[in-house]
Order: structure tokens, then C-alpha cells, then sequence
């Protein structure tokens, strides 16, 4: 039994439901269901939520082995502080 409710993307607060929406809309693949949910859009770029993302894609709708997945991490990856960006200046 599946609890609709079950939260897939915590950052998005993107549940089962929502994804099963976006693929009975139309999403024929993970990009087309991040665009519609959100989902791996959060604060953690998809590195939590991605493998069940994809693992509920139904076999007819799955991207080729092939191709990247499209559910990919964007810069920053990593928070960076500033003081490790910008050199602290000498005070006069």
C-alpha cells in the first residue's frame, strides 16, 4: 500500500502524489517532472530526492541508459564562506 502523502523531496516538500500527477499530466521524463514539481530543486540540488525520483518513473517513460540523468547539481554545490573567497585586507 502507498501512502500518497510520503514526502519525496523534503526541500520541495514534493510528495508521491505530486509526481504521480506531473506523470499522469505528461512528464515523460525527469526533467519534465522536476519542471512541473520542483522536486530536486531545493537546497540540496536533488542529492537526496534524485534516486527516487527516477526509480518512479514508469518503464515506459524511462530515459535511455544512455543519456545523463537530467535531474544534475548546480554550482554551488558546497556552501564556501567568503573569507575563504576573499583575502582579508592588511588594516592601515
Amino acid at each position: 500500500m502507498c501512502n500518497h502523502s510520503f514526502i519525496i523531496c523534503r526541500c520541495e516538500e514534493v510528495t508521491i502524489n505530486d509526481i504521480q500527477d506531473a506523470i499522469a499530466a505528461g512528464a515523460l521524463n525527469s526533467h519534465e517532472m522536476k519542471m512541473s514539481t520542483r522536486a530536486g530543486m531545493g537546497m540540496c540540488q536533488g542529492r537526496l530526492c534524485r534516486p527516487l525520483l527516477e526509480a518512479l518513473m514508469p518503464a515506459n517513460h524511462k530515459e535511455s541508459v544512455h543519456s545523463p540523468s537530467k535531474l544534475t547539481f548546480h554550482q554551488p554545490v558546497r556552501p564556501v564562506s567568503l573569507a575563504k573567497i576573499v583575502p582579508k585586507e592588511n588594516s592601515i
